[in-house]
């Protein structure tokens, strides 16, 4: 076929091929299909194109939403797929339970169930590309609506021409064009009533109502808006790999929904490159930055250079973010651990468990030894003679007070905890050993009392606690 006689839009494919290598060595091609035009378009021209030698398929999902609106766009993918002779996958899914279930708009809940049909999909038929047919024009307004929310340069490249393996072939083409493509191959389009209603969704008031205006005052705005997209790619094409290092180097863990970073790494930084590196963050963690704003970055920035340990934001998702002393943690959030009051005698020798708290402490008599505090944290030495009325162990209790190991006066076991920077998150299963008075001779991990410290040589009672996480001693993690 010549350059002539190429059809307008199977241009756009090539072009955006040559631009971002979207199809390169692709050896399969899963294509969402809506029933749309904008999918219809690319599923026929995938198929059609000498250039594109990669299977191809098409995959539909139906949202369990619309009746028989979504019924009959099934079956219309059906058909325009046995007419183009590609496999067509179908996956169901119940969108709005699933919106419900999870604090999502049926949006945002849609989006989700897609995606995971679709990779789900390229995994188990072993297809190595996932097309979608997102176009420039959808590309310029989702611009203007982060542009809108405070986004930075991330936001300014709107939708990425490729996300690992999901691509847009149809990035560099027009709403316009695909609806040229379709009348002229003679595709049935089928159209979501709902894109028609300005009052569903802010992008269909952008698209229904703003971008009309726009265009007539400014001719060649849609047009310009995407190369704007273009040029903020490039400048993160030089950019993102500084930011990934300046990230890894101020990682201290990094854990399924849950990261951890060093707040001075942050807080050295210049403000625009933290943003940036914050950013990166919340994409690594939570997978996607959706209904993330500028203001959610610069409060995260504030918790790395002027927060206190303890300070919290809340993230949309729901997600978090929270300073614990020299650290910044991303996580998904959850409610605090509460727990009831527990306590349990503890016989010498015997032992006694707060089972909510999974702490458990043995209890032997012995000599002390010579070498007292050669032992890890989860071991005490006490003075057998010093006790009185036998040892319970028990939850920690507002107001406990006791006297550290090498001081005189007494503290409040609040103000311990905050000195030896043990994070809230384990203060909630502290532990004490108290006498039959109730006194503290233990905090459980962390540091007998003065008061009740063993002499080398002399009679004694052994404490010790078995590992469990959340209520030993401090680890480097936790500090």
């Amino acid at each position: 076929m010549s350059d002539a006689d190429r059809d307008p839009l199977h241009e756009r494919i090539q072009q955006a091929e040559r631009r971002y290598g979207l199809l390169a060595d692709a050896r399969g091609v899963l294509v969402g299909v809506s029933g749309g035009q904008d999918s219809l378009a690319l599923l026929h021209a995938l198929v059609v194109m000498d250039e594109v030698t990669a299977e191809v398929a098409a995959i539909h999902v139906h949202h369990g939403m619309r009746g028989d609106e979504a019924d009959a766009d099934e079956a219309a993918v059906r058909a325009i797929c046995e007419a183009l002779g590609v496999e067509c996958l179908v996956a169901r899914r119940d969108v709005p339970a699933e919106a419900a279930r999870s604090g999502l708009n049926a949006e945002l809940a849609g989006r989700r169930a897609r995606y995971e049909e679709y990779e789900r999909a390229a995994r188990e038929h072993g297809f190595d590309r996932i097309a979608t047919g997102h176009t420039g024009s959808d590309r310029a307004e989702t611009l203007l609506l982060n542009l809108l929310r405070g986004a930075g340069l991330r936001g300014m490249t709107s939708i990425p021409p490729r996300r690992g393996v999901i691509i847009r072939p149809l990035i560099c083409a027009t709403r316009l064009e695909t609806g040229d493509y379709c009348r002229r191959h003679g595709l049935p389009i089928r159209t979501d009533r709902t894109n028609l209603d300005p009052d569903h969704a802010r992008r269909n008031a952008l698209r229904l109502q703003i971008m009309p205006l726009v265009e007539e005052s400014f001719p060649g705005a849609e047009a310009a808006l995407m190369r704007a997209c273009e040029a903020a790619e490039e400048e993160l094409a030089w950019t993102e790999p500084l930011i990934r290092a300046w990230l890894e180097d101020a990682t201290i863990a990094a854990d399924a929904g849950k990261l951890e970073l060093r707040a001075a790494g942050l807080a050295r930084l210049p403000e625009g490159a933290r943003h940036r590196l914050i950013v990166s963050a919340l994409e690594d963690t939570r997978g996607d930055l959706a209904e993330l704003g500028r203001e959610h970055v610069e409060a995260i920035g504030t918790l790395a250079t002027r927060a206190h340990s303890g300070a919290a934001i809340e993230l949309p998702g729901p997600w978090r973010a929270r300073r614990e002393y020299e650290r910044v943690v991303i996580e998904r959030a959850r409610e605090e651990d509460a727990f009831a009051e527990e306590w349990a005698p503890l016989s010498i020798p015997g032992e006694a468990t707060l089972r909510e708290r999974r702490v458990t402490v043995y209890a032997e008599p012995g000599i002390a030894p010579a070498e007292l505090g050669g032992e890890d944290a989860s071991v005490a030495w006490v003075d057998a003679g010093g006790l009185r009325g036998g040892l319970v162990l028990r939850s920690v209790r507002p107001g406990d007070r006791f006297v550290p190991l090498g001081m005189t006066g007494s503290k409040k076991l609040q103000d311990f905890f905050v000195d030896e920077k043990v994070p809230r998150r384990l203060r909630a299963r502290a532990a004490v050993v108290t006498d039959g008075d109730g006194r503290i001779v233990w905090v459980v991990g962390h540091r007998i009392a003065e008061t009740a410290r063993a002499r080398s040589g002399a009679p004694a009672v052994r404490l010790a606690t078995s590992a469990f996480e959340g209520g030993g001693g401090r680890t480097e993690e936790d500090v």
